[in-house]
């Protein structure tokens, strides 16, 4: 017997863990709709939310005419009501409607079956409410509206 310990005696151990390396959280994200599928974008990445009539008259001069989110990924064209004009104002995203605004902690990396250009169209996927939305990467998104008005324009 140990020196110092009686029968019956317990022993404490505390093993310190290093704290587990989470994803950071993104903040607030806009749910928005294209295509009968819900998205997000980074709320930090949205200049302004644009329906009905604004969306021809308040559209800066930098910005020709949105982008039809729902074609470019392949969910064919759909019913335009809403655009979402990315910062710094010089890219717009026209979709069927924006549901609201919601916290997500954390976003989860793509799975490896997105091979394709998902991978430049995405972040990431966000959990919420027991489905799963893809999160825009929105500089791919202005990327792609500055080459479409450099080709047309």
């Amino acid at each position: 017997m140990a020196e110092g310990r009686r029968d019956g005696e317990q022993r404490s151990f505390f093993i310190a863990r290093a704290p587990r390396a989470q994803a950071p959280g993104i903040g607030p994200v806009i749910l928005f709709s294209a295509g009968g599928v819900r998205f997000a974008v980074e709320a930090t990445q949205v200049q302004e939310v644009l329906g009905g009539d604004e969306r021809t008259t308040r559209l800066k001069p930098k910005v020709t005419a949105p982008l039809d989110f729902a074609l470019q990924v392949g969910l064919g064209a759909g019913i335009l009501e809403r655009v979402l004009v990315l910062k710094p104002g010089d890219c717009a995203l026209a979709v069927t409607g924006v549901e609201r605004m919601a916290a997500i902690p954390r976003l989860t990396a793509l799975p490896g079956i997105f091979r394709g250009m998902e991978r430049s169209w995405y972040r990431g996927l966000l959990l919420l409410e027991n489905e799963v939305v893809p999160l825009i990467r929105t500089e791919y998104w202005r990327k792609l509206g500055a080459e479409l008005e450099a080709r047309h324009g």
